[in-house]
């Protein structure tokens, strides 16, 4: 049986632990069918494989099995992962992480963000029919969308018109041409948003759910009840 292995390069052979071990035999029948093998392996993926040996393989160590790990390795890691902490939603609420600063209250600084949200419901929408769009609503990011109280519980919010800046999972975060913030709940209010030609209702009490659950969820078909 032939012997795989092929000469180690001179820095290595030149080292201390080389010296130490005794390298194995290498025939001439290896030193050929080594660089035939391994290029007639890369060939299939590229079209130069006698390139990527010279300039990735050839005269250089590979690893080709994964070293077994010590015992005091493997407890560094377990120690690392352990000390990795994140801040629980009490934490973040304490130092107010989520919190937009007043002096962010501007609606000119998320105009940009509205334009950016209009090119993305554009290709959200593209040439869907409107039963197939609504469906893709239901997950789509309003983050930077014009939208507009049309019915609520509470008449004050009635008519608050803003760029959406924040989604909580039973509140919408509006700025309005004003400068002030608008804390407009879900729950009990009928939102809606105009693009191209059309008009779209957002009933809340269907988007009582955090932005990243929502884009994931599997909705079932129901009927829309109004307030």
């Amino acid at each position: 049986m032939s012997n795989l292995y092929s000469p180690l390069p001179r820095y290595i052979q030149n080292s201390q632990v080389a010296k130490n071990e005794r390298p194995p035999p290498v025939s001439e029948t290896t030193r050929k069918f080594v660089p035939k093998f391994v290029m007639g392996s890369i060939g299939s993926t590229s079209k130069d494989p006698a390139k990527i040996y010279a300039t990735k393989i050839k005269d250089k160590v590979m690893l080709l099995d994964n070293p077994l790990k010590s015992s005091e390795e493997k407890k560094k890691r377990i120690i690392l992962k352990k000390k990795v902490k994140t801040m629980s939603a009490k934490e973040k609420r304490q130092t107010r992480t989520y919190e937009i600063p007043k002096e962010c209250h501007k609606y000119e600084l998320f105009v940009p963000l509205h334009e950016l949200w209009l090119q993305y419901i554009e290709e959200l929408h593209g040439k869907s029919n409107p039963n197939i769009f609504g469906q893709k609503l239901l997950k789509a990011d309003f983050h930077g969308a014009i939208l507009t109280v049309s019915k609520s519980k509470c008449a004050s919010y009635i008519g608050i018109t803003g760029i959406t800046i924040q989604e909580t999972e039973n509140m919408f975060k509006l700025i309005t041409k004003d400068n002030s913030m608008k804390c407009i709940p879900k729950g009990h209010s009928i939102f809606t948003f105009q693009l191209r030609d059309h008009m779209f209702t957002l009933y809340g009490d269907q988007f009582r759910y955090r932005s990243a659950i929502r884009a994931t969820k599997k909705f079932k078909n129901k009927p829309s009840i109004d307030l």
